[in-house]
């Protein structure tokens, strides 16, 4: 009898959740999943240009920038425009850090509280979740303390810290490729179009297990 109620329990707040709140669930949150995407290959590529139009720009600087040089010299002139960059990409992770972590928590929510969705579908969305966090409070505080120490060190370990930061850019670009990957595999989970989604939480109570 205890189990029939537990069962029966489960089975209740599974049935409050519609058939259409979870389907306009399911599509709302492959557009957040869609915008989170694009938002991460965007960053992905604009982070790491910043610090390679240092490089490209003490190559060929215009020719304001050449009467700057001479002037400054090119050590200094380096020094100025790896601060703007490592300014310029602290801000752009700082604040894509925070929208990140609102994207998971936002899409975990939703398919925990608002569909049918199956352990599958939350697990992958908790992973991403879990992933964001870490950058969030690890990666992204580590590359913004890095690239301030850059411009206080001294010279002798300016490329040991430039290499430093660029191995942190590396792992942080690891991590958001695995998320777009997560991000894949849930989007498939929640558009393909088959009956028996609404179910999918079932294994819970010893039936299949769906997405």
């Amino acid at each position: 009898m205890a189990n029939q109620a537990r069962m029966g329990g489960t089975s209740s707040a599974h049935d409050r959740i519609s058939h259409h709140t979870s389907w306009a669930t399911r599509r709302i949150t492959a557009v957040l999943l869609s915008i989170w995407i694009g938002g991460i290959l965007l960053v992905s590529l604009v982070a790491p240009a910043g610090y390679r139009s240092v490089d490209s720009t003490m190559a060929r600087p215009p020719q304001h920038i050449a009467k700057a040089m001479q002037q400054l010299g090119q050590t200094p002139m380096r020094d100025i425009l790896q601060y703007q960059a490592s300014e310029a990409n602290r801000v752009v992770l700082e604040w894509w850090g925070l929208l990140q972590m609102a994207a998971g928590l936002s899409v975990f929510l939703l398919l925990l509280f608002m569909s049918t969705a199956g352990r599958p579908a939350l697990g992958i969305s908790l992973g991403m979740l879990l992933m964001s966090l870490l950058e969030e409070f690890f990666l992204i505080p580590r590359i913004s303390q890095i690239g301030q120490d850059i411009q206080v060190t001294n010279p002798a370990r300016a490329a040991e810290m430039a290499a430093k930061i660029r191995a942190l850019h590396l792992g942080f670009t690891a991590f958001e490729m695995v998320v777009v990957l997560l991000g894949a595999i849930l989007l498939g989970l929640l558009l393909r179009s088959r009956p028996g989604f609404s179910g999918s939480r079932s294994g819970l109570r010893g039936d299949g297990v769906e997405a």
